[in-house]
C-alpha cells in the first residue's frame, strides 16, 4: 500500500487500491449489459480498474462491456467487462465513474 487520497472513499489516508494508477486518456466504448455502446473517456486505469468519464449516470454494480485501445508504438486493443464501484458528478453533465475489471 501508499499514502494518498482514494477518489473512491472520498477521504484522506492510506491508499487501499492495490495496483497503482496511470494518467492515461483514451476514448472507451461501454455498453450496460451489452445493448448498444456509449462513449466516454478515460481518466486513469490500472491493472484492476479504470475511472471512466461518462455522460449517464449508471447504479452501483452495474456490469458494462468495456473497449479501447492502449495507446504507444503498438497500441493494444483491451476488451472486458467491468462492475461499476462508484460513481460521483464530475462537472453539470459528466460522471466520474470508478469500474473494477472482471476480466
Amino acid at each position: 500500500m501508499y499514502e494518498g487520497t482514494n477518489p473512491a472513499s472520498g477521504n484522506s489516508g492510506m491508499e487501499r487500491r492495490q495496483f497503482p494508477r496511470i494518467d492515461i486518456a483514451t476514448n472507451v466504448s461501454y455498453a450496460v449489459v451489452i445493448p448498444a455502446y456509449d462513449i466516454g473517456t478515460s481518466k486513469d486505469i490500472s491493472q484492476g480498474g479504470l475511472c471512466l468519464e461518462m455522460k449517464r449516470k449508471v447504479a452501483l454494480g452495474t456490469i458494462l462491456r468495456l473497449e479501447f485501445d492502449l495507446p504507444g508504438d503498438k497500441p493494444e486493443h483491451i476488451e472486458a467487462l467491468g462492475r461499476v464501484m462508484w460513481q460521483r458528478p464530475k462537472a453539470e453533465d459528466t460522471f466520474s465513474t470508478g469500474i473494477k475489471f472482471l476480466t
